[in-house]
């Protein structure tokens, strides 16, 4: 089976070297111009492109005419050499050859942006161009007295025949895109292959919702223009038929689309309890039916969550499955070694496999570098045939050298990655600072390749980590912090160079959200063992108390202030995410104290007293007393009295099922999927514990969020709105077993006043199972007003920015 093949194309071939001729051909010597550069209409961007950087390089502008004396540089054709039709062709289209043919250079590739790769290689090959980050500071051009090409041929395409990073795909971030055109990866309009979520156009409610609602899950057809959270139902056989019908409709209206298409819905909402054989066999039908109309035409889809596992059948030679996995986990070897045999179950029953990854980036709220663990699965990815690459990379640019080092391995996945992350810190900031930056990266190297793995936050059987959740924080020393600082400004006061100062301190700007966000990071505090250890923990919660307020806010102001910066906006905003904001008062290390008064000191006592002392001048410790009375907002806590008003999830799947059993207070949670019950409350934002027991018997394997959804005051959901605990996995010891989620709840998220919660307890299990809860209590308590030394009603949420599967 040719696993090679992508639109009939073939992998990377070998980099030729530059090598030393005894003779080259000038382009510039000694300030005069001894080259003209040619192209034909459709390759005049390609070439302009060439002219000013090799005017930026020598000072000197190459004509765009022929004449006497003057090396032609042809661009985008073959000029007079009689080999390069023969070169070119099997080439990628996004491969090139550069060539001298008598006194004569050729640049050129199959397509215009084979041409346009070609340039940017000659560029960086012979004038020692760079473009290291995005934006006029990004680029790194070497000044140049002479600029000669010697007499070597190159030829290349990458490694794999598609590539490219979202979202600098698109013109969402124009010169981010811009970086990453010049860095080989492709775009929208030149990915050969389609696949993203899609099933929504061929269903729409509008056309099928009145007239065939068995199309849709349980014969319920999704609200108008809602396009996540559902599935067509692969089972019917009338939707393979208006599958066919919408793509014939497809192709007939973009006749030179070379794919379409047939990734499943964001979300999940499956009509099958198993989707796996449903959905690819109906994938197999509507792909062999269309190519009776249209030959040729190629499938992508997503094999996502659910369907991240490969059928039992092979598919049409036509499908092109992109497998979607956080690759990070990989550093742990048992992940690894399951990943590789899931990529090889895949291999054995399609033709060609694309790899989906999650390589964020934003909003990662430290440096996420993996780059030297990444490249191991890069070269394996393209031993084993893959021949596509997709990454959601949202790049954070205080991660330096990721974003650049991603892009050159997919182009060559046999480049060496140390020989890369040297070049990027040498040319960012020079050699004298280029240790301590390389330093500083391998701290934070080091702190994902053996801190993380293995923590509660690591997830090693998710598709993605949870980015939207910050426990990773709690694994930070202030130590990393104060070291990172030390090797940062060493960084920036041995830079050498204006552009390299420039560079030095956007990675030095980014850091100050790092720490900004790692020291007002609210982590959790064990309950104290005593008194002397609660009277310290009020102490430290007085004497830090405005430093993390403060820091708060400057984390919160750089997120702002980042959102009109080409290079450090953060394209997934830490500012969206409920979980990711936050105003340096810490909830857990609140309610652990408002508790141990109201376990330890009913009537009063020593910490009682000191925070009595403290309350006339600290807003804190009057808060801490505030507390002890505050009172559960949970209706039917301990299911005494039935089970209303909790209710299950709406949005629950699979056979997930929720009761009160006869003769026990619990509520019970049974079958398999998603979701669980729920209950909305009326609520006051600002600190809030939720609490709850859970008891599973031996064997059990599942795991549960605790939810607070965020609603306005009439209940209407505020869309991607929720604040959640960790995911959690269920201790089967058959005992109870306490559960908790410390949080702040926003007064207003998305420009909505929140005037309710939903709480919620999110069991996700692949098998039936059985969980009980009990003892269930939510309380919350309004910070003081700004002023008072707190924000009232805790920090908004803005709107997000994120295309994750």
């Amino acid at each position: 089976m040719n696993r090679r093949r992508l639109l009939g194309l073939m992998g990377a071939l070998p980099f030729v070297p530059a090598l030393r001729p005894e003779t080259s051909l000038p382009i510039v010597e000694s300030g005069t111009a001894r080259a003209a550069v040619i192209a034909p209409p459709a390759a005049q961007a390609a070439a302009d492109e060439l002219v000013s950087y090799i005017e930026r390089a020598t000072g000197v502008r190459l004509p765009r005419t022929a004449s006497p004396g003057l090396t032609p540089i042809h661009v985008g054709s073959p000029g007079p050499d009689p080999a390069v039709p023969g070169l070119i062709r099997g080439l990628d289209p996004d491969g090139f050859v550069i060539r001298l043919y008598r006194d004569t250079v050729t640049v050129v590739g199959p397509s215009a942006t084979g041409t346009a790769n070609g340039v940017r290689e000659f560029l960086e090959r012979y004038a020692g161009v760079r473009w290291l980050m995005p934006g006029p500071d990004g680029d790194d051009v070497p000044a140049l007295a002479t600029l000669r090409v010697p007499l070597v041929q190159v030829r290349e395409q990458p490694a794999f025949a598609q590539h490219s990073l979202s979202p600098l795909r698109d013109a969402r971030y124009p010169l981010q895109q811009q970086w990453a055109q010049r860095n080989r990866m492709q775009g929208v309009t030149t990915e050969p292959i389609a696949f993203h979520h899609n099933l929504h156009s061929l269903f729409p409610v509008e056309r099928y919702g009145q007239t065939h609602p068995e199309y849709y899950p349980g014969g319920r057809p999704p609200a108008p223009g809602k396009l996540t959270g559902w599935q067509p139902a692969f089972s019917v056989p009338g939707t393979i038929d208006a599958a066919v019908t919408g793509i014939l409709e497809y192709f007939a209206a973009n006749p030179a689309a070379r794919s379409f298409s047939l990734g499943v819905n964001d979300g999940e909402g499956f009509a099958e309890a198993d989707p796996v054989p449903a959905y690819y066999a109906w994938v197999n039908e509507v792909v062999r039916r269309v190519l009776v109309h249209h030959p040729g035409k190629d499938f992508g889809l997503l094999a996502y969550r659910r369907l991240e596992t490969p059928p039992a059948f092979p598919l049409h030679p036509h499908v092109v499955p992109f497998l979607t996995q956080d690759r990070y986990a990989w550093v742990d070897p048992a992940v690894q070694e399951a990943g590789h045999a899931l990529t090889e179950r895949w291999l054995a029953v399609c033709s060609r496999l694309g790899f989906y990854d999650y390589l964020y980036g934003a909003p990662y709220l430290l440096p996420r570098m993996f780059s030297r663990r990444y490249a191991e699965t890069i070269r394996y990815a393209k031993a084993k045939g893959v021949v596509a690459h997709y990454a959601e990379l949202y790049p954070n640019w205080g991660e330096g050298p990721k974003p650049w080092i991603t892009a050159k391995l997919l182009w060559n996945a046999d480049a060496d990655v140390d020989r890369l992350h040297r070049e990027w810190c040498e040319r960012a900031v020079g050699t004298a600072a280029a240790d301590d930056l390389s330093a500083y990266f391998g701290l934070w190297e080091r702190f994902w390749a053996e801190r993380v793995p293995g923590s509660a936050w690591f997830l090693p059987e998710a598709t993605y980590q949870t980015f939207n959740l910050p426990q990773y924080l709690d694994l930070v020393e202030e130590s990393d912090l104060t070291r990172s600082r030390a090797l940062l400004d060493s960084v920036v006061s041995r830079t050498a160079t204006p552009a390299q100062r420039a560079r030095a301190t956007i990675m030095r700007r980014a850091f100050e959200f790092y720490e900004a966000s790692a020291l007002s990071y609210p982590r959790p505090v064990d309950a104290p063992d005593g008194q002397a250890a609660a009277l310290a923990l009020l102490q430290h919660g007085v004497d830090t108390f405005q430093r993390r307020l403060d820091l708060a806010a400057r984390r919160q102001a750089l997120i702002k202030e980042f959102a009109t910066d080409p290079v450090l906006v953060l394209q997934m905003n830490p500012g969206s995410y409920p979980n990711l904001t936050w105003t340096g008062w810490n909830p857990g290390e609140y309610w652990t104290l408002v508790d141990h008064l109201r376990v330890h000191e009913p009537v009063g006592g020593p910490v009682t007293d000191r925070a009595r002392a403290l309350a006339a001048d600290h807003p804190y410790a009057a808060l801490i007393l505030r507390g002890v009375s505050a009172v559960s907002l949970v209706a039917n806590p301990s299911f005494e009295a039935g089970l209303a008003p909790w209710e299950l999830l709406d949005r629950s799947n699979g056979t997930r099922a929720i009761s009160r059993p006869p003769g026990e207070a619990v509520l019970r949670v049974t079958g398999h999927g998603w979701g669980g019950p729920s209950q909305v409350i009326d609520i006051d934002p600002g600190l809030a514990r939720l609490t709850a027991v859970h008891r599973t018997p031996s064997g059990t394997s599942a795991s549960v969020q605790l939810a607070l959804d965020l609603l306005e005051q009439n209940g209407t959901p505020i869309p991607n709105s929720s604040v959640r605990s960790p995911v959690i996995a269920l201790d089967p010891s058959g005992t109870w077993t306490p559960l908790r989620l410390d949080c702040e709840i926003p007064s207003t998220a998305r420009g909505k006043e929140v005037g309710r919660v939903r709480l919620i307890f999110l069991v996700d299990s692949a098998t039936d199972v059985t969980v009980d809860f009990d003892d269930v209590t939510l309380r919350t308590m309004a910070k003081p007003p700004a002023g008072q030394g707190g924000y009232a009603g805790g920090p908004s949420v803005e709107v997000a920015a994120s295309s994750t599967v």
